[in-house]
């Protein structure tokens, strides 16, 4: 489903490992999109909404948006 969005995930993990700080989750999911519209895209469509219904349902989540480097900056 990300590629229809020209998305990527670039990692998944259950179990992360906190070297600094503290992180509350249990797991991390992130993913790149080559820009904000991209993601709306992908965050607001029919087939994501139906998938995050599952763990909405059963999952406490933060999610972040956060803007990456562009290359040559």
């Amino acid at each position: 489903m990300f590629r229809q969005f020209n998305g990527r995930l670039l990692a998944a993990d259950e179990h992360p490992r906190v070297l600094e700080g503290t992180w509350p989750h249990d797991k991390l999911v992130m993913m790149s999109f080559p820009d904000e519209a991209a993601f709306l895209a992908f965050s607001n469509s029919p087939d994501y909404e139906e998938i995050s219904r599952d763990r909405k349902a059963g999952a406490l989540a933060t999610v972040l948006l956060v803007k990456g480097f562009a290359p040559g900056s």
